[in-house]
């Protein structure tokens, strides 16, 4: 199994409800993109200063479904109208789980 990790760090001056609407379009990507297993998402508690603002965890059972999904148009059609204009950065990682 592939695990991949994003963390999406907020703009200043993001409200909580653009931050939901973040969290719920990366909700859809399932519907979207068949080779997701599983897919978990969560807004930052704000427990720690400078955290990320949302994690994104999802399995994929091999390479191959992993670099579907990492290539899949819904990144560009489906997530970027609504992440990109708050999204002041991110980081990914991908491991064996």
């Amino acid at each position: 199994m592939i695990k991949h990790i994003t963390l999406i760090t907020f703009k200043d001056g993001t409200t909580d409800e653009q931050k939901q609407a973040v969290e719920e379009i990366f909700n859809s990507l399932p519907q979207h993109i068949p080779e997701i297993d599983s897919l978990v998402i969560g807004l930052d508690l704000g427990l720690l200063e400078g955290n990320a603002g949302l994690a994104v965890v999802a399995d994929f059972k091999n390479k191959e479904d992993f670099l579907v999904f990492s290539t899949h148009a819904a990144h560009t059609d489906v997530i970027f109208p609504v992440c990109g204009e708050v999204m002041a950065g991110y980081a990914t990682a991908q491991y064996q789980g």
